[in-house]
């Protein structure tokens, strides 16, 4: 019996053709894909370093660079290796490849790769930069910087992305309805059923024989249900983006495109999110050397999910339908629905560290990992909830927090367990020894500590008010963005080791410890509690951090009101308004022209806008007629604001921005 078997734990494939094939896709995703984070890594740096004023890249090459760092990041790596990742893991419960999900399983490979080439190419060669969730329709508004072949070439880029997210789900769902499920049912449904864990809920109607479905298949199949259904409407979008580019007399509605994008938008976070979850209930399983504690629980929370997942893409557009629409029925429906999707991730964590939890915990470099990667997520959670909230995300929607906490989610929560994967199992993808497990360990440590300073760093500027997506922030955030700079270097640096330790390990060189180390000296449970002390003193420390900065920070003479006709924005200080320009006022305006997303296409000083894809305002000091023309029919790049803003409120904007340019 293996040891496995003996702690109750689920058996993987013998040695043969199944697992060395599962062993060859894992290992040619999970190089690839660590490749892809050395670029996306170092353009990453690139634009921290020119916010920070070190290599002040020029507007365009900077918003081309976020645009192929956020794609080649997101997807190119993360999403990548663990699409890769989830062969192995699936190999390590019982459950080999078939013919159908083998085919798919290297279809998708080439699609990555293919489409994260062509990213690269469109926005490093030819200068893409509509920002790597593309908002239609800016793909067709270069500002002279990119054409219409370039917004054609990086739409179908995106596509073989996109299909190859199909794919891998199609071969996904081939292996988890396969024999090795050990449904007692035939039909499809039911078994789609016992993928998801529902046998642990209604054990007869979703029966098992002889073993019940084990816990890692289970993220896996509901994240492969809800892509397909996620993903087929943005490529049905992005081939409208390519015929458009062609004919520019093709067109669709900008808010029906923007649905459709945040459709896909936010269950392809859980593309990334899902199958991590699936590694924690593999490997915190095998380094506690028992079952997972309470497991059965977590199949109501992926239930909730299977369903809520695809259904609160509108927490992404809390404030973009104009007044009178749909707009509060979305709002009212959406933010306890994505509350909702926090109930997988509390079960789960319970669940995981109360397996941990007076265990025989093995503190190797990969379960060190795995436990920062888990305290990350309660991190990052916490920080969701806070954009999930209407009355907070309207406050730090466009804001430097939303940076904070999606690096936050995705290097320091997914990124780690993707790290601890590849130390867990890169020896038996290659039939090598690790290099070194004392580097391992540092590497974990490292890129920890330097992610969390960094995201702690973003989330500080984003409470005092920092607009992200700025090519060069204003002056008053500088201290902060240079201390971010040094960070960066930090990080990247640090990557350097895990870079190391995987070529050393291909090479088959193996770094002998040194006696008497202090691995050697301390016990596995004095390692846990110095792991444990450190993680809570950094959590008491950030919640002082906060109320520290909320103190501090906040003035005396400040009242918050709602923004209607003739009122002061919220947070505003209560002093006298400037006088009226043709019926609007400039206060209410100043709340308008940051929520209506005017500073990411125009600069305004007054307003601390540095966008370049419309007219620069200062410069221009266009007239009141000619502002409110333009903000009533549009032109050119610009659309027209009549259908978002009421007519107050076009007023409104017009007033500020003549009163910040002295235009007349």
């Amino acid at each position: 019996m293996s040891s496995s078997a003996a702690n109750g734990l689920p058996e993987a494939l013998p040695e043969g053709p199944e697992l060395e094939l599962a062993r060859s896709l894992t290992r040619r995703y999970l190089l690839a894909s660590t490749a892809i984070l050395g670029v996306a890594g170092i353009l990453g740096m690139l634009l921290r370093d020119s916010q920070g004023g070190v290599g002040r890249l020029p507007n365009a090459w900077f918003y081309a660079i976020m645009t192929a760092h956020g794609l080649g990041a997101f997807l190119g790596w993360a999403g990548f290796a663990l699409m890769g990742l989830s062969y192995w893991v699936l190999a390590q419960v019982g459950f080999p490849l078939r013919r159908l999900s083998r085919a798919t399983a290297y279809a998708t490979w080439w699609l990555m790769v293919l489409g994260v080439a062509g990213v690269v190419i469109t926005c490093l060669g030819f200068k893409y930069g509509g920002s790597w969730v593309f908002l239609y329709p800016i793909s067709f508004h270069g500002a002279g910087v990119w054409g219409r072949w370039t917004s054609f070439f990086f739409s179908l880029s995106v596509l073989s992305v996109g299909l190859a997210i199909v794919t891998w789900c199609v071969s996904i769902l081939d292996i988890v309805l396969g024999p090795a499920l050990h449904a007692v049912k035939s039909g499809i449904p039911n078994r789609l059923g016992v993928a998801m864990g529902f046998g642990f809920i209604a054990p007869k109607r979703f029966a098992t024989n002889p073993r019940p479905v084990p816990y890692p298949v289970i993220p896996l199949t509901v994240i492969a249900i809800d892509m397909i259904i996620a993903t087929l409407p943005l490529a049905v979008l992005l081939v409208e983006n390519m015929v458009q580019s062609l004919t520019p007399g093709a067109h669709v509605d900008p808010l029906l495109a923007k649905n459709i994008l945040w459709w896909f938008g936010h269950p392809v976070v859980y593309l990334l999110l899902f199958p991590a979850v699936s590694l924690f209930y593999l490997l915190v399983p095998r380094f506690a050397g028992r079952q997972l504690v309470a497991g059965n629980i977590i199949s109501v929370g992926w239930a909730i999910a299977v369903i809520a997942n695809v259904l609160v893409w509108a927490h992404h557009i809390y404030i973009d339908f104009p007044q009178g629409s749909v707009q509060a029925a979305l709002n009212v429906s959406m933010q306890p629905m994505t509350f909702s999707l926090t109930v997988v991730s509390a079960l789960s964590l319970y669940s995981l560290f109360f397996t941990m939890y007076r265990s025989s915990f093995r503190w190797t470099a990969a379960a060190t990992a795995v436990y920062l990667g888990l305290f990350s997520w309660l991190l990052a959670g916490l920080s969701g909830v806070v954009n999930a909230t209407i009355a907070f995300d309207a406050v730090v929607h466009n804001t430097l927090w939303i940076v904070g906490h999606f690096h936050q989610m995705a290097l320091l929560n997914i990124g780690l367990v993707i790290m601890a994967a590849t130390y867990a199992f890169l020896p038996e993808l290659v039939g090598k020894q690790l290099y070194s497990e004392g580097m391992a360990k540092l590497h974990v440590w490292l890129t920890f500590c330097f992610g969390t300073a960094a995201s702690a760093i973003w989330i500080y500027q984003g409470l005092l008010g920092a607009p992200r997506r700025y090519a060069v922030l204003p002056h008053r955030w500088d201290t902060a963005t240079q201390a971010g700079v040094g960070v960066s270097i930090a990080l990247a640096g640090s990557q350097l080791l895990f870079a190391t330790n995987i070529v050393q390990t291909l090479r088959g060189k193996v770094r002998e410890a040194p006696e008497g180390s202090l691995r050697e000296r301390m016990s596995a449970a004095s390692l846990e509690g110095a792991i444990v002390l450190v993680a809570i003193g950094m959590a008491f420390g950030a919640a002082i951090l906060g109320f520290e900065l909320g103190r501090n920070t906040s003035g005396p003479a400040t009242r918050t009101v709602t923004v209607t006709h003739g009122t002061v924005p919220a947070s505003t200080p209560a002093t006298a308004a400037p006088t009226a320009i043709g019926g609007g006022h400039p206060i209410a305006g100043k709340a308008i022209f940051a929520s209506a997303g005017c500073a990411g296409c125009h600069t305004l000083a007054a307003a601390g806008a540095g966008g370049a894809v419309g007219p620069n305002l200062d410069q221009a000091k266009p007239a009141l007629a000619l502002v409110l023309d333009r903000l009533r029919t549009g032109k050119g790049a610009m659309p027209s604001f009549s259908g978002q803003l009421s007519p107050q409120q076009i007023r409104d904007v017009a007033a500020y921005v003549v009163a910040s340019t002295s235009g007349k």
